[in-house]
């Protein structure tokens, strides 16, 4: 079943965060997944932990896991760190 990765950032370097960005998409080439959300984001209700939000979809839990844990993408995390502050969740399904 499917896996779902969420990200809420509050982006303070925009230089910064458009490097994640390419060091992030670099990390993805060849993988399975789909973006569901990118990007805007707009309250209706409280307060969000974040003014942007990514949510991707992976085919499956060792997808997503294989992505998040690629060299490629753990040297995206310090820059991301650098540009927003973020929140990062994963969703996997029961039966995985």
């Amino acid at each position: 079943m499917a896996s779902y990765v969420l990200s809420m950032m509050n982006k303070q370097d925009l230089a910064k965060y458009g490097e994640y960005m390419a060091q992030g998409f670099v990390s993805l080439q060849g993988l399975p997944f789909e973006v569901i959300v990118g990007e805007g984001l707009e309250t209706l209700e409280g307060t969000a932990p974040g003014s942007s939000v990514v949510l991707m979809k992976f085919p499956d839990k060792d997808a997503a896991m294989q992505w998040y844990r690629s060299d490629a993408y753990q040297k995206a995390i310090p820059i991301r760190h650098a540009a927003a502050e973020t929140i990062f969740a994963v969703h996997f399904t029961d039966d995985q």
